[in-house]
């Protein structure tokens, strides 16, 4: 098992979630991959035919081949002038050619953590697709990074009560785990009728089971937003990692969230967002 970081998108991006990918890992007393998935050449060449422009057969796919290769050089390159830095790490770099969606699916089954680049919870990010379709379509947990690339202050617990909010706890357990205490935060307001009329689903219960897991919790409530009072626990309690349910739902192909859910993935700023649908 290792801490995956799925590289693609602008540099200062990478390199802060290389560097938040690294504080997991060594959280998590594990190995690094940088990943880069590449379309395969062949299936992603446009064909045009008209009074501009004409790209058909070898000519089109070795342009393909030789844009794919510069980009993963470079991104490589990043990845391990990041992570030579660190003595005790170890890290090593993998290239994959095919769906990217299917395969950072994949991936993110089998790591400990997959860490998505900040940008890629919005539309027009190269690893947006990839990044919708491990979340909500495989159901798969994931790591957004912070926008600061620091993954070592007290995490926050959005709670709710909700299956969502319970899966995003168990999935990152272990990662939680490896802080001495966590915060929970709940806006009584917006939990569900259904849902706060059930014992087992409060704050303290979850506190409760927390502390059998020997994980200690403090609990925290605010009035307001949710988005907007999550972040500003996090920034009150310098906390760097928000473990949350993402709520959403696909409307012809695209991915619609939440309102809670968009404003923090949204925040570009904002603290690492450890996921699961």
């Amino acid at each position: 098992m290792t801490v995956t970081a799925i590289l693609g998108g602008p540099d200062d991006a990478c390199k802060t979630q290389i560097d938040c990918a690294i504080e997991l890992t060594r959280r998590l007393k594990t190995t690094l991959k940088g990943l880069t998935i590449m379309p395969d050449p062949v299936n992603s060449v446009m064909y045009f035919a008209s009074a501009e422009a004409v790209m058909a057969g070898a000519p089109g796919i070795d342009a393909v081949k030789q844009a794919q290769e510069k980009t993963n050089e470079a991104l490589e390159a990043l990845f391990d002038s990041k992570t030579r830095q660190e003595k005790w790490l170890r890290a090593h770099f993998e290239n994959l050619t095919g769906s990217i969606p299917a395969y950072a699916a994949a991936e993110a089954a089998l790591s400990d953590a997959f860490v998505f680049p900040r940008g890629s919870a919005t539309s027009n990010h190269a690893l947006n697709p990839a990044f919708e379709h491990t979340l909500m379509t495989a159901r798969l947990p994931l790591i957004l990074a912070s926008g600061d690339g620091r993954a070592d202050g007290p995490p926050i617990i959005a709670w709710d009560g909700s299956p969502q909010a319970a899966r995003a706890i168990r999935f990152h357990l272990t990662l939680l785990m490896s802080y001495d205490e966590v915060i929970i935060a709940q806006q009584a307001d917006k939990v569900r009728p259904d849902i706060a009329q059930c014992a087992s689903t409060t704050p303290e219960a979850l506190a409760a089971w927390l502390g059998e897991e020997r994980l200690g919790a403090k609990i925290e409530t605010f009035d307001g937003a949710v988005g907007e009072g999550l972040i500003k626990l996090a920034k009150k309690h310098d906390s760097s990692l928000i473990v949350m349910g993402a709520y959403g739902h696909s409307r012809m192909g695209e991915m619609l969230f939440g309102g809670t859910s968009r404003a923090l993935l949204n925040a570009s700023d904002g603290p690492a967002l450890a996921l699961a649908h």
